[in-house]
């Protein structure tokens, strides 16, 4: 067996082995206990009981259906997030296949492992990006007419902007590009930038109103009100750990955490932006080259299909770059919206209409950009093998210890080493 053979089984190996301990996390957290406050449960809690307030629609229907029906919120938000997890990872599976696509991307920490890895899948993540997919199938399909698609577009984005705004940022932007390109081959620029606009005028009303009505202690307060009311049971929390807190955190003081924790979290005298400066290029790098050095093709994946994922990754990282730099701290999330974004929008949309999506000065900018990485790290199975297996993506604050405990490595030490752990501590105990 030749050293190239060797070292392709040895990787294998690493992948299933991750893979097991994707399941057992996964499973792990179906069945783990979660009460009204924890941050898994309570960001579907959000409601209406307290006026009009942004995420609250979905939470609107779920307090509908327990009080009218009395489901069992708990269970019924785990098998919607379990849904929703599924559905999207089945599309990208398939995508993957039938496009001829390697799968050993998918299950990285920035794409849905990490997700899966920090118990957030129990959360809006997967149902956003399945929207996400779902209106982009209605934009490629011919036969339906234009104005049904523009109602569909902005019918499914309101629903899912009322539940999370932040699918408005990786969401939007794009929608805005792959119209003004529809409306530009018959238009000048100006009025195809107008009729675009037009077109999602719905949406983008929507996103400013809760943006606006972005909430206070008092929403807050009639929130859990509500939910106790109908639980029969005064819900203990623990203020501003939870996501129904959340919503009425001050917006100055939110945004200046934020900051402080993504670039000036400190960890041996070593400031996190640090950390920034080398997962970025990482998890770009291998977005970018994962495709062509695990192919079996040489057409399954050209030099010009990785231009315009580079485009696409970019572009997605720029409209997802106020939540990265001061409106959140869920970097697992926010990774996870940049690359499932960016496949799903690869997979799904015209090659033909993707190559003319992005301004030409950009679009070289990024060729030399790719052809610097090449030079200094020629893309091969090994050199992928060992970042994914390295590098990690921290859930929230940015340190040596969080990148190493969301590593493939670590997850494949702790799946090994917890059974051990349990036997030593059953026998001790």
């Amino acid at each position: 067996m030749n050293a190239t053979n060797l070292r392709l089984k040895i990787l294998n190996i690493l992948y299933v082995l991750f893979l097991l301990s994707l399941l057992s996390i996964f499973f792990i957290n179906l069945f783990s206990s979660y009460d009204y406050s924890s941050w898994q449960i309570s960001e579907f809690l959000i409601n209406y009981q307290g006026g009009f307030v942004r995420r609250g629609l979905l939470g609107e229907l779920l307090f509908f259906f327990v009080k009218h029906f009395g489901i069992d919120i708990v269970w019924t938000i785990k098998v919607l997030s379990l849904i929703c997890c599924t559905s999207v990872c089945l599309f990208f599976v398939i995508s993957f296949l039938k496009k001829g696509y390697t799968l050993y991307i998918l299950p990285l920490c920035f794409f849905c492992g990490g997700i899966i890895m920090s118990e957030v899948w129990i959360r809006k993540d997967f149902l956003m990006v399945g929207f996400f997919i779902l209106i982009l199938m209605v934009y490629i399909q011919k036969r339906l007419p234009f104005w049904l698609k523009i109602l569909l577009i902005n019918l499914l984005s309101i629903f899912i902007i009322l539940t999370h705004e932040v699918f408005a940022f990786f969401a939007l932007p794009v929608l805005f590009l792959l119209l003004f390109n529809f409306f530009h081959e018959k238009r000048k620029i100006y009025a195809s930038i107008g009729f675009s606009l037009a077109v999602l005028f719905p949406s983008i009303l929507t996103f400013l109103l809760v943006t606006v009505n972005h909430g206070d202690q008092t929403t807050v307060q009639a929130i859990w009100d509500s939910w106790s009311a109908i639980s029969g049971k005064e819900i203990i929390r623990i203020p501003g750990n939870n996501a129904v807190d959340a919503i009425g955190w001050p917006g100055i003081d939110t945004l200046f955490f934020h900051f402080r924790i993504n670039f000036l979290l400190e960890e041996f005298y070593i400031l996190s932006i640090w950390y920034w400066l080398i997962v970025f290029p990482v998890v770009y790098y291998i977005s970018t080259n994962a495709f062509s050095v695990f192919k079996k093709r040489p057409e399954v994946y050209t030099e010009n299909d990785r231009t315009i994922l580079s485009s696409i990754l970019c572009f997605q990282l720029l409209c997802l770059s106020p939540l990265f730099v001061c409106l959140s701290i869920d970097y697992i999330r926010l990774f996870f919206y940049l690359t499932a974004s960016s496949f799903a929008l690869f997979l799904m949309v015209p090659q033909n209409v993707l190559a003319n999506l992005f301004p030409v000065l950009p679009v070289q900018l990024i060729k030399k950009i790719n052809k610097g990485f090449d030079l200094v790290l020629p893309p091969s199975k090994t050199t992928l093998a060992f970042l994914m297996l390295i590098v990690g993506i921290s859930y929230s604050g940015f340190t040596l210890k969080t990148i190493w405990m969301s590593t493939m490595v670590y997850r494949i030490f702790l799946l090994f080493s917890e059974p051990v752990i349990l036997f030593r501590d059953f026998f001790l105990n």
